[in-house]
C-alpha cells in the first residue's frame, strides 16, 4: 500500500525563499510565512487543511523576545506554527530548522509513535511534548484516515486532506516596505499554481 508522507520531516535544513523586511507589526508577516513554510506548523507538521480554523496557527519568535528584543520584527526569525507547539515553546530555545534538518533528528512512526534520532531531536521532543499521548494518537488518527483513503480508493478525499489550501496567497502583489529575496515571489505557491507548477498534493 502506498506510504502516507504528511509527517516525514525534511531531510535537509529550511533555506528561506521569501525576505520582506520592514513592517511595524510581526502579523504582517503572515502570508509570507505561511506560504515559506507551506502551510503547516514548523514542529510538529500539522497543516492548516486538517479542519482547525486560521486562527489557530500563529508566528513564533524563533529567539524569544524575552531573550533579544531586537529581533521581534525580523522575518528570519519568525516562523508558522500551530498554537500548541506555540504555547508549550514559550519562551524556551529549541533547534533551528533553517541550521539543522528536523528529518535527521526525528521519525514518526507508522503508528503515530515519534522518535528522537539524535540529541536535536531529543530536545525537540522534550521541549514540545512531541510524543505526549495527546499528540501521538492525534498523528495516528490522520494517518489511519488517510490509509483508509487509500485503502478503499477514495481519492478525492485523499487529495482533499493532503493538498494547499484553496486561499494562496499572492506575494506578488504585495507591497513590502523592502525585500531581501525579492525574486521569491515569483516562486511562491499561487504563482506556482497558476503556472500549473503546483502539486495537486505534498
Amino acid at each position: 500500500m502506498e506510504r502516507v508522507t504528511v509527517f516525514d520531516y525534511p531531510t535537509t535544513a529550511h533555506v528561506r525563499q521569501h525576505g520582506p523586511f520592514g513592517y511595524r507589526n510581526y502579523e504582517s508577516y503572515r502570508d509570507w510565512l505561511r506560504d515559506e513554510f507551506r502551510f503547516r506548523c514548523v514542529y510538529c507538521l500539522k497543516r492548516e487543511t486538517w479542519g482547525e480554523q486560521r486562527a489557530a496557527f500563529h508566528l513564533d519568535h524563533f529567539v524569544p523576545q524575552v531573550h533579544d528584543p531586537t529581533k521581534a520584527l525580523e522575518y528570519d526569525n519568525l516562523v508558522y506554527v500551530c498554537a500548541s507547539c506555540n504555547a508549550l515553546k514559550a519562551d524556551l530555545l529549541v533547534p533551528d530548522p533553517c541550521r539543522i534538518a528536523y528529518g535527521r533528528s526525528l521519525r514518526v512512526n507508522d503508528d503515530g509513535t515519534i522518535e528522537a534520532l539524535n540529541k536535536e531531536g531529543e530536545r525537540l521532543v522534550d521541549k514540545l511534548r512531541l510524543d505526549s499521548p495527546d499528540r501521538t494518537s492525534y498523528r495516528r488518527q490522520i494517518l489511519e484516515t488517510l490509509r483508509s483513503f487509500i485503502r478503499h480508493d477514495e481519492r478525492a478525499l485523499l487529495v482533499r486532506w493532503t493538498r494547499y489550501p484553496e486561499d494562496l496567497p499572492d506575494l506578488r502583489r504585495k507591497q513590502e516596505p523592502g525585500n531581501r529575496r525579492p525574486e521569491g515571489r515569483e516562486h511562491c505557491c499561487f504563482a506556482q499554481r497558476e503556472a500549473g507548477k503546483l502539486p495537486k498534493t505534498y
